[in-house]
């Protein structure tokens, strides 16, 4: 991960103000883990892992869509996110474990899993090729591994608002989402079968027009990374940015791009 990456989920905040945008702007082919779990095959008593699991979302949502004999295992690198992970599963009545892990090196056993899900974290990894190939470790034969990550196009709309503070000569603001990811559905296919024999892709595009300010600014502030002690001078050049991004909203909706799926790696 980069430094900003880290900071970004080390606590749930950042990864909330995320999921309330797409809460508030919901696809109209529905939920997003309800769409991928629809695709999952595995036994009723899988063995089940999730890397970089977050808040556990996909979990707790709906807890009755967890089939009662799966024997889950929740990770994330964040101590953060696994504190909140597990209060989460447990005020949920899901029986999980929920332990600090890097997918880089994990600390099970060969063959553990029967099906590993790695949603929208693989673009976050510092060693993507040893990240996969952990993960094929653990996986026992003819298990597999679901990867969501975003297309190129993802957001484009808010990315380019969040890249003006990134611009500013001096400023030290820091925004995230202006460069490429390094895993994307047109290009992660191609890191997976390196350890995969065999891996599909599905795909899911839409576009919202949002006209909430202030959950539009959730999600931009979501994307930006301050100086420790950023000067009086930047926050003020912050809050102009900010009434800027209302005025455009209050004139017109703004046009976001959504382009998100994943993979399925035997």
């Amino acid at each position: 991960m980069t430094s900003a990456d880290t900071a970004a989920y080390r606590t749930p905040d950042r990864l909330r103000a995320r999921i309330g945008f797409h809460e508030r702007y919901p696809s109209g082919a529905g939920d997003f883990h309800d769409w991928l779990l629809a695709h999952v095959d595995a036994p009723p008593d899988a063995a089940v892992l999730e890397v970089g699991a977050g808040t556990a979302r996909m979990w707790t949502r709906d807890p009755g869509r967890v089939p009662p004999g799966w024997r889950l295992t929740l990770t994330d690198l964040s101590a953060g996110m696994v504190e909140a992970a597990a209060e989460a599963v447990a005020d949920a009545g899901i029986s999980a474990r929920v332990l600090q892990a890097d997918v880089t090196a994990l600390p099970f056993e060969p063959a553990s899993f029967d099906l590993a899900f790695a949603n929208h974290m693989l673009y976050h990894v510092s060693d993507l090729d040893r990240a996969v190939a952990e993960l094929r470790r653990v996986l026992a034969p003819g298990g597999a591994l679901i990867a969501a990550t975003n297309g190129e196009a993802h957001l484009a709309g808010l990315r380019e608002l969040a890249a003006e503070p990134g611009r500013w000569e001096g400023a030290g603001v820091v925004a995230e989402g202006v460069a490429p990811l390094p895993f994307t559905l047109e290009s992660g296919g191609e890191a997976l079968a390196r350890s995969f024999s065999h891996v599909s892709v599905h795909r899911r595009d839409d576009v919202v027009f949002a006209d909430d300010a202030e959950v539009v600014l959730a999600y931009l502030r979501s994307m930006l990374y301050l100086p420790p002690e950023p000067s009086d001078e930047l926050l003020a050049e912050l809050a102009g940015w900010e009434e800027r991004v209302r005025l455009r909203l209050a004139a017109r909706p703004l046009e976001v791009r959504r382009s998100s799926g994943f993979f399925v790696a035997r």
